[in-house]
């Protein structure tokens, strides 16, 4: 029986990271192994279509994509749902912004891969994405700087994810933690609120990549035996619930979220060992 392996793409199918490659070879040659033995890899992902893309042209295969946390679901080429967050996002992003030290700001829409802002946006932060996101390498989405468009952007009614960045290191990491569960707390019955490292990810209520990966199930007609889930950060962690059993936890992520999963991994590619 043909198995679905569902993964995360930064931290997982990435890691360790090449900044010129995208994909470390082991992890890339796994990847083709279990498509051509007629395996289904599906990218499990919060990043863009517009990344996912570049993603497929390096395995050289067309691939599911559940994208954005879940606000889209890309199965054989179709795009099968479609979620965005409403208005009443503005109200959060208004008091998110008041209430914690934000660093920056994102959404990620169906116009724009990337578009960055953020309190007191002066040329000192705005040379720091730049010189950030030029660092990233290949892992950098395509982004544009700009608080009107932003703005603009934020109440069209097109957009996928915002996002909240906190700053770099443990700082930035234990603020990220303390502002999700007062988002959780506050805003859980109207928005999906997830801790990915150094940055908060709000999406559309049901909009989890535990729920979107039951919708894919459905559309394809596996059995939970036959899904395999892996990450690393805790957008993942409604996997690893969803799919305790085949449930597979990087070894360098947080023990916050190594908890919820059944197995450990030090590489991508050791999966192979499960199958």
């Amino acid at each position: 029986m043909s198995k679905v392996i569902a993964t995360d793409l930064d931290g997982t199918l990435f890691y360790p990271r090449r900044k010129i490659g995208m994909i470390p070879y082991r992890n890339l040659k796994f990847c083709r192994k279990l498509i051509n033995e007629g395996n289904e890899l599906v990218l499990v992902t919060g990043r863009s279509h517009f990344y996912t893309m570049l993603v497929e042209e390096k395995i050289e295969s067309s691939l599911d994509v559940i994208g954005m946390n879940g606000a889209f679901i890309i199965v054989d080429g179709q795009i099968k749902e479609e979620h965005f967050l409403d208005k009443e996002v503005l109200d959060l992003y208004k008091d998110i912004t008041t209430r914690f030290n934000i660093l920056g700001c994102m959404i990620m829409s169906k116009r724009y891969p990337l578009l960055i802002t953020g309190p007191h946006f002066n040329w000192v932060k705005r040379l720091f994405y730049r010189i950030y996101y030029w660092t990233q390498g290949v892992y950098a989405e395509k982004f544009l700087l700009s608080r009107s468009l932003f703005q603009k952007e934020l109440r069209s009614g097109r957009v996928y994810k915002l996002m909240f960045f906190f700053g770099l290191g443990k700082d930035g990491h234990d603020k990220a933690n303390k502002a999700n569960k007062y988002i959780r707390e506050r805003y859980g019955d109207s928005f999906e609120a997830s801790w990915s490292h150094l940055f908060i990810e709000i999406t559309p209520k049901g909009c989890s990549k535990g729920e979107s990966l039951k919708k894919y199930q459905k559309y394809k007609g596996v059995s939970d035996e036959n899904i395999y889930v892996v990450g690393d950060s805790g957008n993942d962690i409604s996997m690893f619930k969803e799919y305790y059993e085949n449930s597979f936890c990087m070894k360098h992520s947080s023990p916050a979220v190594k908890k919820y999963a059944k197995h450990i991994l030090r590489r991508f590619y050791d999966l192979q060992a499960y199958l």
